[in-house]
């Protein structure tokens, strides 16, 4: 037995080095969109880590490569600034945004396998991130890439045109299909307070990058609420974050949570929420302590107390092989209801809604009105048609005595009526209902330049109607 053996663990031994010596393709996007998610990403090298594709958009590709450290991998940067294009509001950036395929492409080109998901972390109350983050998810949806994005939302003291460009992006997301959109409040996230799981201090933003590191550990992660967003129908949620609190000090998952909602990443309706995602990560040697059993029967009669849920989904755990107690748990909230948030919204930013109604950008229901079109149609091939000088017909055929006199007759009166008319509609030689307009050719110069006026002009192509992609 031991010869039989030998020869095997050989050779598993062998194709697990030789597995190991692969390069690491590329399993993830993580996009950063705009100033503040690619500064707070860049604060954490930890990110820069085999198996993800790292993409920055911004106004300025110039500034992107500015705020990189050295030791960062080279990402994949778009920059709008560098096409002229006026990033203030949404509108603006949109039609660039939905014809470019520079993203796309790079990511077939960095990976010669299917990414399994992206996350999108981007700010929502410039003209980059609130017309970026539903373009992407589209585009993200086309290739059947599942995706989460996370949409900072801007501080109550931001000026209106920031809660506008906002707004915008989430009723554009809500009319994306494919979207499974984590709403944070940048005032949540500037107050935040907690510790890691070595003990150091989170303070500020850089909980996203926390909460990331965390995302990515779990590879199912974006599938799984993708799939929950998709059955449900439900596009939005919130998060209540628990970072590395310690089991013993806490003494249970129940009271971990009730401290966590006191402080969550967005002010929302909790009790009107239908849908839960449960995301966690905990030490091993806790397995036998805390069961998943006990930790499904934890949450769901927390969540259960405050709400009157239609779905709870707790995932597999994470373990890790620390020797410590500390616990992180994420929970996605979904389903509650925005009213009252979106009411607020719509009487801040209606002076410049109404100015986008009336520039033909939206309708005042929301609906996009800008051409998106990926690619640009040709005029109805309208391009190549024969130039048309004379109708083809005509020229062969020979009219009738009766056809030639109700001609003449006809140049006769239209010839009088040219006369006195300044701008004729319409020829009176079009009302004669002849078999062959023959005659035609036979009128004056003026005429002529009439009819030919009239046979050219079905051939421009016509303007194009906006239309939404969305």
């Amino acid at each position: 037995m031991k010869e039989s053996k030998t020869p095997f663990n050989v050779l598993e031994s062998i194709e697990k080095h030789i597995e190991a010596l692969k390069p690491l393709l590329p399993k993830q996007a993580i996009v950063g969109v705009g100033e503040y998610p690619i500064k707070t990403l860049l604060k954490e090298p930890a990110l820069n880590r085999e198996g993800t594709v790292p993409i920055f958009i911004e106004k300025s590709s110039d500034d992107i490569y500015k705020w990189i450290p050295k030791e960062y991998k080279a990402p994949f940067v778009l920059g709008f600034e560098d096409k002229d294009v006026d990033t203030h509001f949404w509108y603006d950036v949109l039609p660039s945004i939905a014809k470019d395929t520079s993203i796309i492409e790079s990511l077939k080109k960095k990976t010669t396998e299917k990414l399994r998901g992206a996350i999108i972390f981007s700010s929502v109350w410039d003209g980059v991130g609130s017309a970026v983050l539903p373009s992407l998810i589209n585009k993200f949806q086309k290739q059947s890439i599942d995706s989460l994005s996370i949409a900072v939302l801007p501080s109550k003291i931001q000026p209106a045109d920031a809660h506008f460009n906002a707004y915008s992006t989430l009723q554009m997301c809500l009319a994306t299909a494919g979207s499974t959109v984590l709403l944070l409040g940048r005032d949540e996230l500037e107050t935040f307070e907690g510790v890691d799981r070595k003990g150091v201090q989170i303070k500020g933003n850089t909980v996203v990058n926390y909460l990331l590191d965390l995302f990515l550990a779990k590879e199912s992660l974006v599938g799984e609420i993708s799939e929950l967003s998709r059955t449900f129908n439900v596009k939005l949620f919130s998060a209540v974050t628990v970072t590395a609190a310690s089991y013993r000090v806490y003494g249970s998952l129940e009271n971990m949570l009730n401290t966590a909602v006191l402080k969550p990443l967005l002010a929302f309706d909790l009790s009107s929420a239908k849908l839960l995602y449960v995301l966690l990560r905990m030490p091993a040697n806790l397995k036998d302590e805390i069961p998943r059993a006990k930790i499904e029967l934890e949450i769901t009669n927390w969540f259960k107390e405050r709400t009157n849920p239609q779905s709870i989904h707790i995932s597999e755990p994470i373990y890790t092989g620390d020797m410590t107690d500390r616990i992180d748990i994420v929970l996605f909230i979904g389903g509650f209801d925005t009213a009252k948030m979106f009411s607020d919204w719509e009487r801040k930013v209606s002076e410049l809604k109404n100015k986008a109604v009336e520039k033909g950008y939206i309708t005042g229901d929301w609906q996009i009105l800008i051409n998106v079109n990926e690619e640009p149609k040709p005029p109805e091939t309208a391009a190549a048609p024969a130039p048309t000088e004379t109708p083809p017909a005509p020229q062969t055929m020979q009219p009738t005595e009766e056809q030639k006199a109700a001609a003449e007759a006809t140049v006769t009166e239209s010839t009088a009526v040219l006369a006195n008319a300044e701008a004729p509609e319409v020829s009176i030689a079009s009302s004669v209902d002849l078999p062959q307009p023959v005659a035609v050719e036979q009128t004056t110069e003026t005429d002529k330049k009439e009819k030919t006026k009239s046979s050219r002009s079905p051939q421009k192509p016509r303007p194009k109607k906006k239309e939404t992609a969305f």
